[in-house]
């Protein structure tokens, strides 16, 4: 009887009459957090929620929240994902064990804080976007002492102090009394000229102090010899004068800083003061033993005569100084300052961006290795456009710390606040540069519901654009992309290095031509388009547009001092041939939320003749 039974099962599964079991239907959603939510560090966690279904399971309902599994309890889920501040990728699978799985994807921002741009527009007013940092290695690396290397040709100048001493090394300090000397009166006279003035060494150092805030100028002229022509007339004799004497010159200022009304850095020379070392004669000729004698003499006529001369050497050198530190400090205040370009990407209108700048502060500190001078520089960023994620909290900020990092690897550091970046592109996103229409030979909607974000490069990324490694990451999250002559949609996240270059005085951004692009399917219904292939789209042709136009007109001018405006070439001929440069010293480095550009000081020019 049960071979019977057994023959007949088997003849009607033989037979095709036994039903096929029932399909799978798996759904799932993900309830919170929303695609493009901009999430805040007050949750340091990210809670996603959700619910899965299936219709005739073939197993356990189970799920995943970014490969780990959660508990699925009457069809609702729930964990906690540790956020990176920038783009986070959710990712939801769901299965019963036999059928495929089924995914849903989304991206959110997370960050510890947020910039709200001004009330009702797309721009943003950056306090301290940018600082010029001029350290103590600036104005002199080597205090009480020289660092003036005069062996080589050009002669190059390292810090402000060695630059005083390579400009006095080619000042004629005796074509600074013009037409000679002519003092006294009555029975005691002089009448000289002053063929040479020659030092045996020259010392300037530069310190800064904060109490003013200011620089303190100290500078020497050793073993000075001034050769001297012509007559004195002593008592109603007249001895004539030939050689010349020997002394030191000291001079020393106070430059003070501060900052007026309309932004610029005012530099005033205070407490200028003259000195004048022991006077060695070296005179020759027939009276050359008496005008020994009346210069050995402290209380000579001869010697008042001579110490007077002397002290009006010094100021026609010193007066000279404030204008060169105002020229240099004063270039800060003009960084990015009425920057004005247009950015196409081709989807939608063009943005037009506008900054404005302005110095927000001057701190100075002193010390031997920590002491600096920072200018900072505040920045109002405007766009053409009309918000158009009016809801979006505002700009992310990478590190909402206050702390100032130490800067003392160079004698300048440019430090560009991330904030900043961040601000720039979320002004051009709100105003609805990466929005619009798509017409390559496939017509796509695209909309950004993310602003793009600008972080520091992972220690472990081996990001690099042209073999140098990358400064910084820009991340673009939770673009959509319809295609409606295809009823299909798509989510796409991508990242790609940028590095900052810096040619002669311009810098400029160059960001990585390929990004890395992720591309998930929102359609109701799988169709035409798979995401590989959506994937290349982005890359050849949504991304080029997208960050393409901003690589290429994000540049700005290093607005370097005039030196022609100094003047230099009238206090010697070989100082109008003077170059002025600040080489970089080393790649970008981010820290603190700070992009840090470190450079040195160099003043260059023929060695004197």
């Amino acid at each position: 009887m049960m071979r019977a039974c057994l023959a007949l099962v088997l003849a009607a599964c033989a037979s095709g009459t036994m039903a096929p079991p029932p399909p799978t239907e798996i759904s799932v959603a993900i309830t919170s957090p929303q695609p493009g939510a901009e999430l805040v560090a007050a949750h340091p966690t990210i809670a996603v929620t959700g619910t899965v279904a299936a219709t005739n399971p073939r197993g356990a309902v189970e799920a995943w929240v970014n490969g780990v599994r959660v508990d699925v309890v009457d069809g609702a889920f729930s964990a906690e994902v540790t956020p990176d501040v920038g783009i986070n990728h959710i990712k939801l699978e769901a299965g019963d064990g036999a059928s495929e799985l089924v995914t849903r994807e989304l991206d959110v921002m997370w960050a510890p804080a947020y910039l709200a741009p001004r009330a009702g527009e797309t721009g943003f007013d950056a306090t301290g976007a940018l600082s010029l940092q001029l350290g103590q290695r600036f104005f002199d690396a080597r205090l009480l002492g020289t660092a003036l290397d005069r062996s080589t040709d050009p002669i190059v100048a390292r810090d402000l102090a060695s630059a005083i001493e390579l400009i006095l090394w080619h000042i004629d300090l005796a074509g600074l009394v013009t037409g000679g000397i002519h003092r006294g009166g009555g029975d005691t006279t002089i009448d000289i000229t002053l063929p040479s003035v020659t030092p045996s060494d020259i010392v300037a150092d530069a310190r800064i102090v904060d109490s003013p805030a200011a620089v303190d100028l100290k500078i020497d002229l050793l073993g000075v010899f001034l050769a001297m022509h012509g007559s004195a007339t002593l008592a109603g004799r007249t001895l004539a004068i030939d050689g010349g004497v020997t002394t030191d010159l000291h001079a020393t200022a106070r430059l003070t800083l501060g900052l007026a009304p309309d932004g610029t850095i005012a530099v005033h020379a205070t407490g200028v003061t003259a000195g004048i070392g022991p006077l060695t004669p070296g005179f020759v000729g027939p009276n050359a033993e008496e005008l020994d004698a009346l210069l050995t003499l402290g209380s000579s006529n001869f010697r008042a005569l001579i110490e007077g001369l002397l002290s009006e050497l010094i100021p026609t050198f010193t007066d000279r100084l404030p204008p060169l530190l105002e020229t240099v400090l004063g270039t800060a205040g003009k960084l990015l300052d009425n920057l004005q370009f247009t950015l196409d990407t081709g989807l939608g209108h063009p943005v037009m961006l506008q900054l404005d700048g302005r110095t927000g502060a001057l701190d100075v500190a002193a010390g031997a290795t920590s002491g600096h001078v920072t200018i900072r520089q505040d920045l109002a960023i405007t766009t053409s456009g009309s918000p158009v994620h009016a809801a979006s909290r505002g700009a992310p900020r990478v590190d909402a710390s206050a702390a100032d990092p130490v800067l003392d690897t160079s004698g300048v550091h440019l430090a560009v606040g991330l904030d900043f970046l961040n601000a720039l592109l979320h002004a051009l996103w709100n105003a609805g540069m990466l929005d619009g229409k798509l017409d390559s030979g496939l017509a796509a909607n695209v909309t950004a519901r993310l602003p793009p974000v600008v972080l520091p490069t992972p220690a472990a990324s081996p990001c690099k654009i042209d073999g140098k490694r990358c400064d910084v990451v820009l991340e673009l999250g939770q673009v959509e992309l319809e295609l409606p002559g295809f009823s299909q949609s798509f989510g796409v996240s991508a990242s790609a290095g940028a590095r900052i270059e810096i040619h002669g005085g311009t810098v400029s951004f160059l960001i990585q031509k390929t990004p890395d692009v992720r591309v998930w399917e929102t359609s109701a219904m799988p169709g035409t388009f798979t995401p590989s292939a959506i994937q290349s789209l982005i890359a050849a042709v949504v991304w080029p547009r997208l960050f393409g136009a901003i690589g290429d007109h994000l540049t700005f001018a290093l607005p370097l001092p005039d030196l022609a405006s100094l003047q230099l070439g009238d206090l010697a001929p070989g100082l109008a041939d003077a170059q002025l440069a600040f080489p970089l010293r080393q790649r970008p480095s981010v820290d603190d939320g700070l992009l840090v550009l470190g450079a040195d000081f160099e003043l260059a020019t023929p060695r004197p003749q």
